[in-house]
């Protein structure tokens, strides 16, 4: 709103769902204030439900697209995230002026794009296989996020704390200060596990103490093996 104020906004892109990195749920009151703000100033709102289907208690939180009633919602998702990240393809609900016009871009940019995909996808829905697999995902998805979060409490204990998101495929994980990020980084790399460091989602690039952890991409024994040698890199740096 401040910013508004001082400068004109054209858009403003969020992923409400699960926040990218941090996975927070953004709130019922500020999703409703933002929806009013571009109402009220005419941005638009570019809302990524990047892994709208990616939820294990209850139903998921409705996106803001659902509740839009000046049309200022562009909503965006992708199917690369239960399918395959190699599955180009993606979705795009926004007022039709805007749908006419992104259109007549894309065509500009690829006449043809995947046509023998989106038809094997449609195929997909229509035939009832694609619930049955996204019921699989979940299914699955919730079982390592659960597996990864009793072995990280049991190995690492109030080194990492961090908040148990209700669905997506990732924990983003804040690490004692003892344990600077770089180092461990470092030695977690020498015994072959990788994660993102918190620095790489901020502006400045300076190091945080915070480490984002997938856990979607790999089986319960893979996590545990992980785990296990991310431990003996914090071992490592605390003995120095």
């Amino acid at each position: 709103a401040e910013l508004c104020e001082q400068l004109p906004v054209r858009a403003v892109y969020v992923t409400p769902h699960h926040q990218y990195p941090t996975t927070v749920t953004m709130s019922a009151g500020r999703r409703m204030r933002l929806l009013q703000l571009a109402k009220e100033k005419r941005f638009a709102i570019i809302e990524d439900d990047y892994d709208h289907e990616t939820h294990y208690g209850g139903r998921p939180i409705q996106p803001l697209a659902s509740a839009d009633d000046a049309g200022v919602v562009l909503y965006i998702g992708t199917l690369s995230k239960v399918l395959a990240p190699g599955f180009r393809l993606g979705y795009l609900v926004a007022p039709a002026p805007f749908l006419e016009a992104a259109t007549r871009l894309r065509f500009d940019l690829d006449r043809q794009g995947d046509r023998v995909g989106e038809r094997a996808l449609a195929e997909l829905f229509e035939d009832g296989e694609m619930q049955r697999h996204l019921w699989r995902v979940r299914r699955t998805y919730h079982a390592r996020r659960d597996h990864c979060v009793s072995t990280l409490h049991e190995l690492f204990g109030e080194q990492f704390s961090f908040a148990v998101p209700n669905g997506g495929m990732a924990l983003w994980i804040k690490v004692d200060r003892r344990i600077p990020i770089p180092r461990l980084l470092h030695e977690s790399e020498k015994r072959g596990v990788i994660f993102q460091p918190g620095q790489l989602f901020t502006f400045s690039h300076r190091p945080t103490p915070h480490i984002r952890l997938g856990y979607a991409c790999i089986t319960e024994p893979e996590m545990q093996q992980a785990l296990t040698r991310l431990r003996s890199a914090v071992v490592a740096i605390m003995k120095r």
